[in-house]
């Protein structure tokens, strides 16, 4: 399952999700997140996105395709994504999958929202060249 949800004083979208997804379950997550990205781009807001995966699996091959092709679809070089993962092991694996996206991997909550709301903060794990 993947939810999605508003915090209206800081301006974070929240999302949750937990198991095993199918595509269908990306796509349809994605639709809705787009829908709320674009009203927030149409009022000059910031784009800020907390992703809990911490009671999540590790997605199937094809489900990890489909979600990387929705994120490269879906975010502007402005945009800040932390996504929260249940151990160090996840962090690095979706560290090494995300390559060079505006993307970080936390394992803490309180890290990643301050991040997400430092825009002058680079991703862990980047140098600045």
């Amino acid at each position: 399952m993947i939810a999605c949800e508003l915090d209206d004083p800081d301006g974070i979208i929240f999302v949750h999700a937990t198991g095993v997804w199918t595509i269908a379950d990306v796509d349809r997550h994605y639709s809705h997140l787009t829908l709320i990205l674009d009203d927030r781009r149409r009022h000059g807001l910031p784009i800020r996105i907390l992703s809990d995966v911490t009671e999540a699996e590790r997605q199937a091959h094809d489900i990890e395709a489909r979600i990387l092709w929705h994120m490269n679809r879906t975010y502007l070089p402005t945009d800040r994504v932390a996504i929260l993962v249940a151990n160090v092991a996840d962090k690095l694996y979706v560290r090494a999958r995300l390559g060079k996206a505006i993307v970080a991997a936390f394992s803490s909550q309180l890290p990643a929202e301050m991040w997400l709301m430092s825009d002058d903060l680079q991703p862990p794990g980047i140098v600045a060249a």
